[in-house]
């Protein structure tokens, strides 16, 4: 049981409660026990007293006291047995005067001094002393439980909240009826509920919006594609045709760059060559020059797509801050090198959304790297940079 968690410290608390109150309640019945023995004792001590002033038996003590003489055969019994017993209930105050003796659940007191010997029978229950503390830490005990258990029921719910935050945290939305409890517990748990519903309502709401958007403008690239088809010039047709291609094409990139930032997408690895992934991003950013590289038959394994969007921001962010590109490949990284001034302040800076790195830059950079650095995380890679020898070293670290 992790030892951090609230039921394993109410547990504890609960053992230490209880442990507590059947130690005071064995504690007050020992005590009574005692001031029982002791009051036995000395009214033995008191008849003792009357028999050497009087000489004679105090049967009038012994009618005050609630004593019973015990004669005969039973008498040398009960001492003889109890003599031999080795769970007798009394110990010996004085060996030469008396002691409180318990048999078959009776209490005598056997008082023998040199002229003077004789056992009497306790007429009163002396367990009658006993029930009112014995009650009393049965009911504690009672109590006790019972608060236990309304605890522990009272703290299910952040069982189920805990469960739940984690499904939630791993893209699921759980579903849960609303409590009508008004404890802390379950107002912080329709809490969390409630703010889910509203989540997922904004989710939706903005879904439905960005594929309304996606919609509306397919429209006319579709219809400028048909155009092009029916064109009578073939250079006209030739240039629509290009045009309105990378215009598809971009809003399926733009489409599935917004499917990664939502983690809505499923990541499907495979061995990909990388100068098919340089030839992707050419296309995507209208360059027909070639790139220098020293790659060759090289692969890497990644999900194809997000891995082109990757390249290409990268490739984009290159040539916005410097000239000369060419791409380097290692076993450890791929690094995209252009010749131009450094980046001002933490590289960091610029891997988070809608920065003031990002805004400040008026050439750009807005959400390129910072989806670059979502993608390659979820690769198990990285985003690097390095300023040398007047050198941008863009560097995924695969």
């Amino acid at each position: 049981m992790n030892r951090e968690s609230i039921f394993f410290k109410l547990n504890i608390i609960f053992g230490i409660a209880l442990v507590a109150i059947i130690l005071a309640g064995a504690s007050i019945t020992t005590f009574i026990q005692k001031k029982d023995k002791a009051e036995l004792l000395y009214k033995s001590r008191l008849i003792i007293k009357e028999q050497r002033i009087a000489k004679l038996t105090p049967k009038n003590l012994y009618k005050e006291f609630r004593f019973k003489e015990i004669k005969g055969d039973n008498k040398q019994e009960i001492v003889n047995r109890c003599n031999s017993m080795r769970h007798q209930m009394g110990n010996r105050l004085s060996p030469k005067r008396s002691r409180v003796i318990k048999y078959k659940d009776k209490t005598y007191i056997y008082i023998k001094t040199p002229r003077f010997d004789t056992l009497l029978y306790y007429q009163e229950d002396t367990m009658s002393t006993l029930w009112l503390p014995i009650l009393i830490t049965i009911i504690a005990i009672i109590l006790l439980i019972s608060m236990y258990i309304m605890l522990r029921k009272a703290l299910i719910p952040l069982k189920h909240l805990e469960r739940d935050v984690i499904l939630y945290g791993d893209g699921v939305i759980p579903t849960h009826p609303i409590s009508t409890a008004k404890d802390e517990i379950s107002m912080l748990s329709n809490a969390f509920y409630h703010s889910i519903e509203k989540v997922k309502r904004l989710t939706d709401s903005r879904d439905l919006f960005i594929r309304n958007i996606f919609h509306e403008l397919n429209t006319p690239v579709t219809k400028g594609k048909l155009l092009a088809e029916i064109s009578n010039e073939p250079q006209t047709k030739q240039m629509l045709t290009f045009i309105f291609d990378r215009l598809s094409s971009l809003l399926k990139s733009l489409a599935h760059m917004e499917q990664i930032t939502s983690h809505s997408y499923t990541f499907e690895p495979s061995k990909v060559a990388i100068s098919s992934l340089i030839s992707k991003a050419q296309k995507l950013l209208y360059i027909s020059d070639d790139i220098k590289t020293n790659i060759t038959n090289e692969t890497i394994k990644a999900d194809e797509q997000s891995m082109s969007i990757v390249f290409k921001n990268i490739i984009d962010n290159a040539i916005k801050h410097g000239e000369e590109l060419h791409i380097e490949y290692s076993e450890t990284k791929i690094d995209f090198i252009s010749r131009g001034e450094k980046l001002d302040g933490d590289f960091q800076e610029y891997l988070k959304p809608f920065s003031s790195k990002n805004q400040s830059q008026s050439r750009g950079f807005g959400l390129g790297l910072y989806i670059c650095h979502e993608i390659l995380s979820r690769h198990g890679m990285r985003l690097e940079y390095r300023y040398v020898d007047g050198c941008n070293h863009f560097e995924i670290r695969v």
